[in-house]
């Protein structure tokens, strides 16, 4: 007997969270239930944030461009930090 072993949008979103906060970054849900997303803050400069969302098998920039895909977190995270760093610290 096969079982389905998709994992829903928040779960995947969780798991970028838990790979972003092992890293010291800071990261929640938010949106709903039916549309969620992940607010990423670095935690030198809170003004420097994002939001991703978890869209078929890959991570998104809620305002539309791909991150990177799904089965790859610490290559997505490695680029959201990348984009959301702080140039010169």
């Amino acid at each position: 007997m096969e079982t389905d072993t998709a994992i829903s949008a928040r779960e995947q979103l969780d798991l970028l969270r838990a790979e972003l906060e092992s890293r010291g970054w800071l990261a929640d849900h938010r949106g709903t239930d039916a549309r969620p997303f992940l607010h990423v803050r670095n935690p030198a400069d809170a003004g420097f944030n994002d939001s991703i969302a978890h869209i078929g098998e890959r991570y998104h920039w809620v305002w539309g461009p791909e991150i990177g895909p799904a089965d790859d977190v610490q290559a997505v995270a490695d680029r959201i930090l990348h984009v959301l760093r702080v140039v010169g610290s």
